[in-house]
């Protein structure tokens, strides 16, 4: 798995949410301090890893700014034109925007001890940026409204689905952007056109569909495999169909900003979403870990089990306001 350069896009920043008591934050905050993370992991999860983290650690205090992959891409792009960017760490499903923020020198640095357990192709070298997760774009279905049997077993045919079928958008969702270059590179932009042609429906990102599928507004979506999971869990009559193809598996990496306030409570965060016990917090909310030597949640692959497309993220990267664009023009105009 490769990652290359940064993907952006152009649409406006959501509001800072955070996930911590602010009058335990100032400027004479005790031994350890805050650290301010901007993610793109859904808010949910964050909130409970953040939790977690905070009692392992209760003398630093972690901020979350959350939202999708591409418009922390368009905050870093914003906050570097005016005075540098404010985040100490950073765990985006967008891999390639590290390799940007790398070749201008924004991040710093640091090999955790806990990183010897995560595999070469899914972490930088010299310690840059090391993947915290790996999520999974798959085929979900409710099997309320199609049956399991009659569910596309492969990519190729989830827009015959049309009007029963839904997946994010890429111009928000940096999974969904990695998904539509994946397509596009191997195929050419025959697939959307047919999806566009039988009204497959495109809503803002992986959480939307997945939820819009539980509320069998539709029969199938393309969405990723934990959140899916974590509806399954919840009741919802959702199955994963893991294409024949192969998924687009994601990897999300974590880093740190260099010009972070707070280096020792950052590297505290890194270590611990690398550690034993990060990741299998990460499996309790249906999360595929990073490590071998934890188990994936019930049911679900292993890392090295999955199959998944080759990710051509350079490609992407150079391509990317092309692909935008004509993505676009068909889906959504």
């Amino acid at each position: 798995m490769k990652f290359s350069k940064a993907l952006l896009s152009s649409l406006a920043v959501t509001a800072l949410i955070p996930f911590f008591n602010p009058g335990l934050v100032s400027a004479q905050a005790k031994p350890g301090g805050r650290t301010l993370l901007y993610t793109s992991v859904p808010q949910e999860l964050a909130t409970r890893f953040g939790d977690a983290f905070m009692k392992t650690r209760p003398e630093i205090k972690v901020e979350i700014y959350r939202a999708g992959s591409t418009e922390i891409g368009t905050k870093l792009a914003a906050e570097r034109e005016v005075g540098g960017i404010r985040a100490d760490l950073l765990w985006l499903a967008d891999a390639p925007v590290y390799y940007e923020l790398k070749a201008k020198g924004e991040l710093l640095a640091y090999i955790s001890p806990e990183a010897k357990h995560i595999p070469a192709d899914l972490k930088d070298p010299n310690g840059y940026f090391t993947a915290g997760r790996l999520i999974n774009m798959i085929i979900a279905v409710n099997q309320e409204v199609v049956p399991l049997k009659d569910a596309p077993k492969a990519w190729k045919d989830f827009p015959d689905l049309g009007k029963k079928a839904v997946m994010g958008n890429p111009l928000y969702s940096g999974s969904n952007f990695v998904t539509v270059a994946v397509f596009v590179k191997q195929d050419g932009w025959g697939w959307f056109e047919r999806a566009r042609a039988k009204g497959v429906a495109i809503v803002r990102g992986n959480s939307e569909a997945a939820s819009a599928l539980a509320g069998k507004e539709f029969g199938i979506a393309m969405t990723l495999d934990y959140i899916v999971s974590g509806l399954i869990k919840k009741g919802a009559p959702l199955a994963i169909v893991w294409p024949a193809e192969g998924a687009i598996s994601v990897p999300s990496p974590i880093a740190i900003i260099k010009g972070t306030k707070n280096p020792d409570a950052s590297k505290a965060f890194v270590d611990y979403v690398l550690s034993k016990e990060g990741q299998q917090f990460l499996v309790t909310q249906e999360v595929i870990p990073v490590r071998g030597d934890v188990n994936p949640p019930k049911g679900q692959p292993s890392a090295s089990q999955i199959k998944f497309l080759p990710i051509p993220y350079e490609w992407a990267a150079e391509n990317a306001a092309a692909i935008r664009e004509r993505f676009e023009k068909i889906m959504l105009q």
